[in-house]
């Protein structure tokens, strides 16, 4: 269990010894030792979380996320002073102010994307995959001349609009899914696709802390107060390998069922998973990312890990030791 998700309102998050306990209500929900625990996710205000934990957590460098109560918002990330990384967060704030060396790492980033999207619909074998994939071809071979990063987001805007136009023809049309549209997510599918893009910017955001980065200051992204730019942008090339292809898993397998789905009452026009669904979701999440992917040098690794790998990349290339950032698509085997 290398994340600990607490979605239970109420629920009390301590230490005892080595372990991290979870409690509401003299009930005792799990016990985990603290030595098995990579990151800690707390979803909604009801969590709370004791003082002394919190900082043997941080001592330990593991860092302890927030989010609303549906999971699919986040709020910040805790984690120890970066002070002993200033070196690389100066190289990298003069990296993304240097606009020729912004845009390339954008490119590479969303051409690796969009690779990965039509390899995604290929697979389908939708009928509607095939003028996607012709689209999604003719953006990737616009991207590579784009001279500014707001042509490059048009680019990657007009794929993804290819992308989930073909999710939205082939779709049971008892999903409601009428395109990508993400707060409030206002069907199913888009409830699947925000709360699973929530729990992989948790784990994109911790494997760029472990590695020094500023997650606030990315290329792709634009630059803004609250906003982790960097995260979002190394984001981009995992969304679907990671969350687009386990939500159409999930919804061709019926496991989350559409009884799984609420409308809040203080929200009607918004649909989220309930406690079970988000259960199972952060289950299936979990074991996908602890599945072994090939890397391109024939090594077979974690997913997780290839987080961290592409992290570290993205470090190098800042720091001038590697020529150009390559973005992430598996090896076919």
């Amino acid at each position: 269990m290398p994340t600990l998700y607490v979605q239970e309102q109420g629920a009390k998050v301590r230490k005892k010894d080595q372990q991290i306990i979870v409690t509401k209500d003299d009930r005792t929900l799990r016990e985990v030792p603290m030595a098995q625990i990579d990151q800690v996710v707390l979803m909604g205000r009801g969590v709370h979380i004791s003082t002394a934990l919190l900082v043997d957590l941080l001592e330990r460098g593991v860092p302890v996320t927030l989010t609303n109560q549906h999971g699919n918002r986040h709020y910040a990330t805790l984690t120890a002073g970066p002070s002993r990384f200033g070196e690389l967060r100066t190289a990298q704030m003069a990296f993304v102010t240097t606009p020729e060396r912004a845009l390339a790492l954008a490119q590479s980033i969303v051409q690796a994307k969009l690779a990965n999207q039509r390899a995604l619909l290929a697979a389908t074998r939708w009928h509607a995959a095939a003028t996607a994939v012709g689209r999604i071809d003719a953006a990737l071979a616009r991207l590579v001349t784009a001279t500014t990063l707001d042509s490059l987001r048009g680019h990657e805007g007009d794929a993804a609009a290819a992308y989930f136009g073909a999710w939205k023809t082939s779709l049971p049309p008892s999903w409601g899914f009428d395109g990508r549209s993400f707060y409030p997510p206002p069907d199913p599918v888009n409830a699947l696709l925000s709360f699973g893009y929530t729990l992989a910017l948790h784990d994109v955001l911790t494997a760029i802390q472990i590695t020094g980065l500023d997650p606030y200051l990315g290329t792709f992204h634009v630059i803004e107060a609250g906003r982790p730019s960097l995260a979002l942008d190394l984001l981009e090339e995992f969304r679907p390998l990671l969350v687009d292809r386990l939500v159409l898993d999930l919804l061709q397998t019926n496991a989350i069922p559409i009884q799984r789905f609420v409308h809040p009452p203080q929200r009607p026009e918004a649909v989220y998973l309930d406690a079970a669904g988000r259960a199972t979701f952060v289950e299936r999440y979990e074991a996908l990312l602890q599945s072994k992917i090939v890397l391109p040098t024939g090594e077979q690794t974690a997913f997780r890990q290839v987080l961290l790998v592409q992290a570290r990349a993205a470090a190098r290339v800042m720091r001038g030791e590697q020529e150009r950032y390559i973005g992430f698509t598996p090896v076919q085997r």
